[in-house]
C-alpha cells in the first residue's frame, strides 16, 4: 500500500512540471517608460516607450552595422493612446503592435504635474494589482506633459533605455538633488499617516531663470528646479528637485538644495559634494565631500503647547578644494569652517521644515514615526491625528559636521603654490 501511494505521488509530480503560461521573449513588446497625463475625452492619456530590440542590439547600431532597412534603427519608440484606465490603454496598444505589451521590465512611471495635483492613487493601485508590475519601478513627476517628455527623450551615452533609467535615477545616492523615488516607498508612505510621500521631479530642459539675486547664499548648485539649471548639451531631460504630496495629491515642490536637506533628514544620502562661500572671503568658495556619520537622531515630545521636534544631524566631511590661500588645515581655521558649516546647514534645515509646515502642511521627513511612542494604542494614535499636529510643531535643529581630512594638500602658502 505504501509503495502504491509513493508511485501515485510520483505520477502527480509529472503533471506539476513545466511552464504552462510561458511566452517567448520575441513575442512581447517590453515597455521601458510609462507616461500618464490627464485626458480630455477620457480620464487618461497613456504614453508607452517601448524597447526596439533591433535598435538596441550591437549589430543594429554603429557605423559597421545597420538595420534591415539599411539605416540606423532607434532603440525605442513611443506610442500614445487616450483611455479610461492604464490596463485598458495597454490593451488598446495591441491595435498597432505585432507583439503583446508587457510591463515586466518597466523602469519608470512618469506622471504629469497636472495629473499629480489631481491625485494619483486610483492609477497607482491599478499598477500595484497587476502581476507584471514591479514595485521597484521609479516614480517621477514631470513639470510638463509626460507625453512630450517621453517622445523627446533622447539618451546620449546609453543605447539601452533600461540601463539608462537605472543609472540616471540611481544618482540619488551620490548627488542628493533628487529623493529616493521607487513606487514601493511612495506607496508605503501613502498608506501611513505618520509620513507623506515624495517623488522625483523631472523636466525637459528650459531656459535658466534670469536675475538670480547675487546676494543669495548658495551652499550648493542645487538652487534650481528640474529643467532650469544652466546646463548646455548632454541629455535633453533633467532630474532635480522633489514633488511633495499630501496623501495622493501633489501640493508643492522642493529645489535641489532643499532636496539635499530632505535626503539628510531621511538618512537616504550616502555622500555628496558641497560647495559653500569661503567664510574668510565670500567671493571665493570651498568644496567639500560630506557623508552621513550616523543616522539622524529624531525626538518628538508633546505638551500643552503642542508637539516639539528635536533633530540632530551628524556629518563627516573632507575638504576637497579651496580657492583662497587660507590654510584650513590649521586647527583654528578648521574650527571656524566647521562652525560656519554647522550654522549654514542648521539654518537651511530649519527653513525647509518651516516651508513644509506653512506652505504644504506635509510631514515628508518621517517625524510622525517617532511620534508614535506618544500613545500606547492604535485608536489613540488615530485620534492624535499627526497630520494636523505637524504644522503646529516647534522644531529644534542641531547639525554637527566633523572635518577630518584635507584632501591631498595640507598647507598652502600665500602665493597659492603648494
Amino acid at each position: 500500500m505504501k509503495r502504491k501511494f509513493c508511485l501515485f505521488l510520483l505520477i502527480c509530480l509529472l503533471f506539476q512540471t513545466g511552464c504552462w503560461g510561458f511566452r517567448e521573449v520575441d513575442e512581447e513588446a517590453f515597455i521601458m517608460i510609462l507616461g500618464l497625463d490627464k485626458g480630455k475625452e477620457n480620464l487618461l492619456v497613456l504614453t508607452a516607450q517601448i524597447a526596439v530590440p533591433r535598435g538596441m542590439g550591437g549589430g543594429g547600431m554603429g557605423q559597421g552595422g545597420g538595420s534591415t532597412s539599411g539605416g540606423q534603427a532607434k532603440p525605442t519608440m513611443a506610442i500614445t493612446v487616450e483611455c479610461r484606465s492604464i490596463l485598458a490603454g495597454l490593451n488598446m496598444l495591441n491595435a498597432t503592435l505585432e507583439r503583446k505589451p508587457s510591463l515586466a521590465h518597466l523602469k519608470v512611471v512618469v506622471v504629469s504635474e497636472e495629473l499629480a495635483r489631481q491625485g494619483i492613487k486610483a492609477y497607482l493601485t491599478q499598477l500595484l494589482r497587476y502581476f507584471e508590475f514591479r514595485r521597484s519601478t521609479f516614480l517621477v513627476v514631470s513639470r510638463g506633459p509626460a507625453q512630450k517628455l517621453i517622445k523627446q527623450f533622447q539618451p546620449i551615452m546609453e543605447n539601452n533605455p533600461a540601463k539608462f533609467a537605472e543609472l540616471f535615477m540611481g544618482s540619488q545616492h551620490y548627488v542628493g538633488f533628487i529623493p529616493f523615488g521607487q513606487v514601493h516607498h511612495f506607496y508605503n508612505d501613502l498608506r501611513s499617516n505618520a509620513v507623506q510621500p515624495v517623488a522625483m521631479l523631472v523636466s525637459l530642459k528650459e531656459k535658466p531663470p534670469e536675475n538670480i539675486p547675487a546676494e543669495e547664499e548658495q551652499f550648493s548648485e542645487g538652487q534650481f528646479y528640474a529643467g532650469q539649471s544652466p546646463l548646455k548639451g548632454g541629455n535633453n531631460i533633467e532630474l532635480m528637485g522633489t514633488a511633495v504630496f499630501y496623501q495622493d495629491r501633489m501640493v508643492g515642490v522642493l529645489n535641489g538644495e532643499e532636496t539635499l536637506i530632505l535626503n539628510l533628514l531621511r538618512g537616504w544620502l550616502k555622500q555628496t559634494l558641497l560647495t559653500i562661500p569661503d567664510p574668510a572671503n565670500p567671493k571665493y568658495s570651498i568644496s567639500l565631500r560630506i557623508k552621513m556619520e550616523r543616522k539622524p537622531k529624531l525626538k518628538v515630545t508633546l505638551s500643552r503647547g503642542g508637539p516639539k521636534i528635536y533633530v540632530r544631524i551628524s556629518l563627516d566631511g573632507e575638504i576637497i578644494s579651496t580657492q583662497s590661500s587660507i590654510n584650513y588645515g590649521s586647527p583654528a581655521k578648521l574650527s571656524l569652517l566647521e562652525e560656519e558649516l554647522n550654522k549654514l546647514l542648521t539654518e537651511k534645515t530649519q527653513n525647509l521644515i518651516a516651508k513644509t509646515q506653512d506652505e504644504m502642511q506635509a510631514d515628508i521627513f518621517g517625524f510622525g514615526n517617532k511620534a508614535r511612542h506618544l500613545v500606547a494604542t492604535w485608536p489613540k494614535w488615530q485620534k492624535l491625528n499627526w497630520p494636523e499636529l505637524f504644522p503646529q510643531a516647534q522644531t529644534g535643529v542641531i547639525v554637527k559636521i566633523h572635518l577630518r581630512r584635507f584632501g591631498l594638500l595640507r598647507n598652502i602658502n600665500p602665493t597659492g603654490a603648494p
